[in-house]
């Protein structure tokens, strides 16, 4: 779809949950599927089968959706070096100045249509209830 071409205002075309398979084209030699980091390990997870039956666009990830998948087994023994590098944090993180935090990690069951309706509140970044 071409958004000039579509009738459509900016606001609605802004609202649009971005669709998996959508290709790009003018931007050579980016042509193509686009995803960024956290939509393509999102793609990554529904080729695995992860989102069982549920309809998601992987293209509507964040970094903070990904970490937020109940995808992540909270129970794990942490090898050594991971222990050695913080033994607070309940997933490894071996090297960094500072300690990524992620607030919410592997509390977020998937569902269907999962992150396209959204909002993010500024200024502090919170999201509606069910998000």
């Amino acid at each position: 779809m071409i958004a000039a071409e579509s009738e459509l205002c900016m606001e609605e075309v802004m609202a649009m949950p971005e669709l998996d398979g959508w290709e790009y084209s003018g931007e050579e030699p980016r042509d193509g599927l686009s995803y960024v980091c956290s939509a393509y390990v999102a793609a990554m997870y529904k080729a695995a089968g992860l989102y069982d039956d549920f309809d998601v666009q992987a293209t509507e990830f964040t970094p903070r959706d990904i970490y937020t998948l109940n995808f992540f087994d909270l129970n794990f023994t942490k090898p050594e070096a991971c222990v050695a590098a913080d033994p607070t944090l309940p997933y490894c993180q071996l090297l960094g100045k500072y300690t990524m935090t992620l607030p919410g990690y592997s509390t977020v069951d998937p569902y269907s249509n999962m992150n396209e309706t959204c909002r993010v509140n500024w200024p502090d970044y919170t999201r509606d209830e069910g998000c």
